[in-house]
């Protein structure tokens, strides 16, 4: 972080003051109109979602396999001689976030002095969601002195992650107010979150307060009820999603550059690696509407045409694996683009609903809770049935919809998503339900495995790594804060180190015990 910002920038501003007295007037008579200085906030958030989408929501490979997902055909869980790798892939992270950091302070300070206000709100409920994947990745970490080079702070303080989830609250907070006021002035037609439409930057601000308030449950429940209280409470006010229609995601077209959607390219496209059997046999065994919509069938030659999903977490002996199935590639095929990068859909907030009615967060009980739940379920398929609908000029199958009597069919006669049994019981098929409905995520599904501790299958198959009976709490640091910021750093490196590395330590809001 400090060597990209700072090795950089000095000499560059040296150099100019060197050329300052022989350059009088230079700047107004070689100033080109179509390269303006200052680039439009619309354009400047646009391209910084773009960025953190890059960055932050793509396919990583240490999180894909911890969310199990999916597995390697090629690859194997946490190899200690890629030790290297592993810190290369959280540097490039590391550095992406820092980068948009600056890009989103910037936009907030120039819409507070523009008054844009729906614009600074934008920018707030951007910079808060970044920080929640990074800190929920990383832990503690720089925040209230990064990014701040101008000031002078060359190496700044990590902050515990207790105090960054504060400051996310107060962005959303301060985000969803600015919203509630009722401003008119735009985000612009280029955001591609929502093409500027500010109702729906509305629900997905406080859609995200309720991620925030759910995530710090088991540790701050005072914290937690204040902002469930005051969403739930004022709907007029603080609006959520209301229908699997209000998806916060970002599709690129499939002429453009398919890597920009880490998670197609990798594992549709180039068929790297494919789904586990823990997710095949889920959707399988339980006769889930869902599993022609994400896994295709294993290609030919295979056992029997099927649905198979790999067993190759860990490492096999021999470099091989067995026939697999794919991910379907239905979404891209059918409507020509890369896939989406899910920042939020409306199923995650049914189930987050039904998590906080039924453990008492917010007047409801158990009547609301089943209503939230099912809603859950109804939203995913929905949400999936949308990847699969064909446009009617492009010449290609889909695969058909899923139809309101197959939800039906499946929430009333599968012991698995029927509504029953016990609180905790309840409290297991809400959590088995948010994971597969966040299939096609991946910092979501990782937080709320880690703090649920379901779905629960231990260690990867075959790791290499002995004495563990969880996947890794945290992403390692990359080497380079070691090096460049040394004297704030030493001391989470050092329980980093302890963890086998890869483990680390468990997040502040990861009260799980009995967790190795």
């Amino acid at each position: 972080m400090k060597k990209i910002i700072y090795i950089y920038t000095l000499p560059f501003v040296a150099l100019i003051f060197l050329l300052g007295a022989c350059t009088e007037g230079f700047e107004e008579m070689n100033t080109n109109p179509n390269l303006p200085i200052s680039v439009p906030l619309a354009n400047h958030l646009a391209g910084t979602i773009v960025s953190l989408d890059g960055n932050m929501v793509i396919s990583d490979g240490a999180i894909t396999i911890n969310t199990r997902y999916v597995a390697g055909r090629w690859g194997a869980a946490y190899n200690p001689n890629n030790i290297t790798t592993f810190q290369n892939t959280t540097s490039s992270n590391w550095a992406g976030y820092y980068t948009n950091l600056i890009d989103l302070n910037t936009i907030i300070e120039k819409a507070t002095e523009q008054e844009a206000w729906n614009m600074l709100a934008a920018a707030l409920t951007t910079r808060a969601e970044l920080t929640q994947v990074f800190t929920d990745r990383f832990g503690e970490m720089p925040y209230t002195e990064a990014a701040k080079a101008g000031e002078g702070i060359l190496r700044p303080k990590f902050d515990t992650q207790e105090s960054i989830y504060k400051e996310i609250i107060k962005d959303l907070k301060t985000a969803a107010d600015y919203f509630k006021a009722g401003h008119k002035d735009p985000i612009g037609s280029v955001d591609p979150l929502f093409g500027g439409d500010v109702v729906q930057w509305k629900k997905f601000c406080n859609s995200l307060r309720l991620r925030v308030a759910i995530r710090i449950s088991n540790v701050d429940q005072t914290g937690a009820t204040a902002i469930i209280s005051e969403v739930l409470g004022k709907p007029a006010d603080y609006p959520i999603t209301q229908s699997y229609k209000d998806a916060a995601e970002v599709t690129y077209g499939g002429e453009g550059t398919p890597w920009t959607i880490g998670y197609w390219y990798w594992m549709n496209l180039l068929e790297h690696s494919g789904p586990t059997f823990y997710l095949v046999d889920m959707l399988k065994n339980n006769n889930d509407p869902r599993l022609e919509h994400i896994i295709g069938k294993a290609p030919a030659p295979g056992p029997d045409g099927e649905y198979h999903g790999t067993t190759e977490i860990g490492r096999h002996p021999n470099n091989t694996i067995p026939q697999m199935s794919y991910f379907n590639k239905n979404y891209y095929l059918v409507n020509n683009t890369t896939g989406p990068n899910i920042h939020l859909r409306h199923s995650e907030t049914c189930f987050t609903l039904a998590e906080i009615y039924l453990r008492g967060l917010h007047p409801g009980g158990d009547a609301a809770a089943k209503q939230a739940y099912e809603a859950g379920i109804y939203s995913s398929m929905k949400e999936l049935s949308i990847m699969g609908e064909a446009k009617p000029f492009l010449i290609r199958t889909a695969t058909p919809a899923i139809e309101d009597a197959q939800i039906a069919a499946y929430i009333a006669n599968q012991p698995f998503a029927t509504w029953g049994g016990s609180n905790n019981e309840k409290l297991k098929k809400i959590w088995n339900q948010k994971w597969l409905a966040m299939v096609f995520m991946q910092n979501e599904p990782w937080a709320e495995m880690r703090r649920t501790d379901t779905p629960n299958w231990g260690i990867a198959r075959n790791s290499y790594y002995e004495g563990h009976n969880r996947d890794p709490f945290r992403l390692p640091y990359p080497a380079e804060e070691e090096r460049m910021n040394s004297e704030n750093s030493k001391t989470y490196f050092e329980r980093q180190k302890a963890g086998d590395y890869l483990w680390g330590g468990q997040l502040w809001w990861d009260k799980r015990t009995g967790v190795k």
